[in-house]
C-alpha cells in the first residue's frame, strides 16, 4: 500500500531543501530582471488585466521601494503578507507532517467567490479611464 506524499520522509526533505532554494533563486532571479515580460493580454487588446504591472510590483518589493510597488500593482503589498504566510504554513505543514502555524480556515463558498470578484472588480475599474479609477493602473514612477 502507497503511503501519503507528506508520510515519504525522503520527499518531505527534499521539498523541504528545494522549495527554499528555488524561492530564493526566483527572488534573485527577479532582482537582475531589467524589464519584466510584456503582458500579452494587454498587447493584444489595449486593456490591463488585473495582473498588469504584478512583476515591476514584485521587484519593487524586492528592492524596498513600497510607493512604486503601490503604483505598479496596488493589490499585491495589501495581500501579500496573507499569502506568504499561508504559503509557509502549507510548506511546514508538509516538511513537518502536521499542522505548525495556526491559520483561520474559512469553508464558506461565498468568501472565495467574494475574493474572485473582488479581483475581476478590480481589472475593470484599473481601465477606466478616468479618476480615481487612472490610480489603479501600472504606471511608471
Amino acid at each position: 500500500m502507497k503511503q501519503p506524499p507528506y508520510k515519504n520522509p525522503r520527499l518531505r526533505l527534499l521539498v523541504g531543501i528545494g522549495v527554499p532554494i528555488g524561492a530564493l533563486l526566483f527572488l534573485f532571479s527577479m532582482l537582475w530582471l531589467e524589464k519584466t515580460p510584456p503582458c500579452l493580454f494587454n498587447m493584444l487588446t489595449g486593456l490591463y488585466c488585473f495582473g498588469c504591472g504584478a512583476g515591476r510590483c514584485f521587484q519593487a518589493l524586492l528592492r524596498f521601494d513600497l510607493y512604486a510597488a503601490f503604483r505598479f500593482h496596488p493589490l499585491i503589498p495589501i495581500a501579500l503578507p496573507l499569502v506568504a504566510y499561508y504559503l509557509l504554513k502549507v510548506y511546514l505543514s508538509f516538511v513537518f507532517g502536521r499542522e505548525v502555524l495556526p491559520f483561520p480556515t474559512v469553508r464558506n463558498r461565498a468568501f472565495g467567490l467574494g475574493i474572485l470578484a473582488a479581483v475581476l472588480l478590480f481589472g475593470i475599474l484599473r481601465n477606466l479611464p478616468f479618476f480615481p479609477f487612472t490610480l489603479l493602473a501600472p504606471t511608471a514612477v
